[in-house]
C-alpha cells in the first residue's frame, strides 16, 4: 500500500489514531468542560497528523487547512493543554467562564497568527504552554500526585519533538517527531487514568 510505503504519511497516521484512542479509553470519565479541553487539545494534533498525511499523499488544495489547522495547535490548542492539566493536577472543577476564557483567548491568538502571518509566535506560545505545564506538574509532584509525573514525562516528550532535527536518532526528523508526540499523547492519557493515585 501507498500509505505504508511512506514513513511520514504512516507516522502521521499513528499519531492521528493514538490521539482519538487515548481520547476516547481515558478522558470518558473526566468532567465534561475539562474532558472538552482535553478533547481539543488532542482533536488539534490528530487534525494536523491527518491533514498532514494528506499534504504528503499529494492534495495540495490541502495545504493552506493545514497551515491553519497548525496555527490552531500551537494557540488554542496550547491554551487548552494549559487548562485541562491546570484542571487535573489540581483537581479544579471548571465552569463556563473558564472554558469560554480559554477558548476565546487561543481563538484570538490563533485569528492573528493566521491573519498577520507570523506563525513564529505560535512557536514561541507553544513552548510557554509547556513551560507553564510543567510549572503545574511541578506543583502537583510536590503533593505526589502520580498524574503530574505523567504530565512532566508528557512535556519533555514534546519539548524534545521540536528538535527533533537535533537528535542523534538514525531516523527521520519528521517521523520523530510524530513518534515522540505519541508517547507525549500516551503519557497524557496515563495522567487522566491516574489522577486521584498517590506516588510511592
Amino acid at each position: 500500500m501507498q500509505i505504508l510505503s511512506s514513513p511520514h504519511i504512516f507516522s502521521n497516521l499513528v499519531l492521528s489514531f493514538t490521539s482519538i484512542f487515548i481520547f476516547s479509553r481515558y478522558f470518558r470519565t473526566q468532567p465534561f468542560i475539562s474532558k472538552w479541553l482535553w478533547g481539543i487539545f488532542l482533536f488539534f494534533i490528530a487534525l494536523v497528523a491527518l491533514t498532514d498525511l494528506l499534504v504528503y499523499a499529494g492534495v495540495e488544495s490541502f495545504e493552506n487547512l493545514h497551515e491553519i489547522i497548525i496555527a490552531g495547535e500551537m494557540t488554542l490548542g496550547a491554551f487548552c493543554l494549559v487548562s485541562a492539566s491546570w484542571c487535573l493536577i489540581m483537581r479544579y472543577q471548571p465552569g463556563t467562564y473558564f472554558f469560554a476564557s480559554t477558548i476565546g483567548l487561543g481563538l484570538l491568538l490563533m485569528y492573528c497568527i493566521t491573519w498577520f502571518g507570523v506563525e513564529y509566535v505560535g512557536l514561541i506560545i507553544k513552548s510557554l504552554a509547556i513551560l507553564i505545564t510543567l510549572l503545574i506538574s511541578c506543583v502537583g509532584l510536590a503533593s505526589r500526585q502520580k498524574s503530574a509525573l505523567w504530565v512532566i514525562f508528557s512535556m519533555m516528550l514534546l519539548a524534545l519533538s521540536t528538535k527533533s532535527g537535533k537528535l542523534p536518532i538514525p531516523m527521520d526528523p519528521v517521523d520523530i517527531n510524530h513518534y515522540m508526540m505519541v508517547l507525549a499523547v500516551i503519557c497524557v492519557g496515563r495522567a487522566a487514568r491516574d489522577q486521584y493515585k498517590i506516588l510511592f
